[in-house]
């Protein structure tokens, strides 16, 4: 198998970390907000993957959450004369999308924004035909947590309707602490959101009430910038600040700050590994170390990013604009979001345990 050579000191400039086999002079540039995040490694592994095994050149870079070097990076690599396609997972979503939009229309190079939603006007057909943008509806997984704590809670026996233990004060309210990702950033915003809100919606149905709040919120939220070690910090503040008795529900934007929150929990004498999973823990991502979690009976449950699927639908995307074909061609069960907007959606998935 051939491979593409690229010397020492380029790779110095621009950052890169590792590049896959080649069949032409073009590769597929790949722009990782952060190597170490849960899930975002398992999109790389799978995507790198399948780049391999269809002889596709790559070069993959570390944004290491910082959003200036991402940008020098891409732009590098857009001076470098050899990328056919960028692939973006935008360390800053609002800052960055029109500027690496705007370049790559400038160089006539594709771009592909992933995972983390871009505005509109990034991947807009009519500012760049060749821009687009694969991730899921940042709203639904905040919908989607709001389903399995609503079925976490709603508890009816002979037909007597009431919250579940996890009310363990028995007030009929669940006291709740919030752990969420950045301010601004699409997916965190709609994830806080939406699951108090949508869980409360259904809680009203069942119970057949209106405007009832049947959660309380302790503090304010809490950003941990989808970090897990930071994550167990705050959760252990909030258990100094309110009481571990008085903590019912703990909502995380993703697992690993789910799983950071469990470590304090754990620490404070609550959700012992197959114990009796006192506080309702919910989080995103469903990475191994979330189900983990959930499957020793110290979380009740995830919301799924399918990140094999994500890889999938980004390699069909970029091995057909390196062909000079249509984006979509050949890729089934996936339309652009509107006739404007060069937008795939990738479904989310409840995962509760078996």
């Amino acid at each position: 198998m051939k491979k593409k050579l690229i010397p020492t000191l380029a790779l110095a400039a621009l950052g890169a970390v590792g590049c896959g086999p080649t069949t032409s002079g073009e590769t597929a540039q790949i722009f990782w907000y952060q190597y170490d995040d849960a899930y975002i490694s398992t999109v790389r592994a799978a995507l790198e993957a399948d780049f391999d095994a269809n002889d596709v050149a790559y070069t993959s870079y570390n944004g290491e959450n910082d959003a200036q070097k991402q940008t020098v990076q891409i732009t590098n690599a857009i001076s470098s004369g050899s990328s056919g396609i960028l692939l973006v997972n935008a360390v800053n979503q609002e800052g960055q999308g029109e500027t690496v939009s705007r370049e790559a229309k400038n160089a006539n190079i594709p771009v592909v924004f992933f995972n983390r939603e871009v505005t509109d006007a990034a991947v807009n057909s009519t500012n760049y035909p060749d821009a687009a943008f694969v991730g899921t509806d940042p709203d639904e997984a905040g919908y989607m947590q709001g389903e399995i704590l609503f079925n976490a809670l709603a508890k009816e026996e002979n037909g007597t309707k009431s919250l579940s233990a996890f009310d363990r004060n028995g007030d009929g309210k669940i006291n709740y602490v919030m752990l969420r990702g950045p301010v601004g950033n699409a997916e965190a915003d709609g994830r806080t959101t939406y699951s108090v809100q949508e869980a409360n919606r259904l809680l009203n149905e069942f119970f057949e009430t209106t405007d009832e709040s049947y959660f309380v919120q302790l503090g304010d939220d809490v950003d941990c910038n989808w970090d897990q070690a930071i994550a167990a910090t705050q959760m252990a503040n909030l258990i100094g600040s309110h009481g571990a008795a008085n903590i019912e529900c703990v909502i995380a934007n993703n697992d690993m700050m789910a799983v950071g929150a469990i470590q304090s929990l754990v620490s404070a004498g609550l959700n012992q590994p197959n114990g009796n999973q006192e506080v309702l823990v919910v989080g995103v991502d469903a990475v191994e170390a979330g189900k983990n979690a959930i499957d020793a009976k110290q979380m009740y449950g995830t919301v799924q990013q399918d990140g094999a699927e994500m890889a999938r639908v980004l390699s069909v995307l970029a091995r057909n604009k390196l062909a000079g074909k249509d984006y979509l061609d050949g890729l089934t069960g996936y339309e652009w979001d509107s006739e404007t907007v060069h937008k795939i959606r990738i479904p989310y998935g409840a995962y509760t345990a078996k």
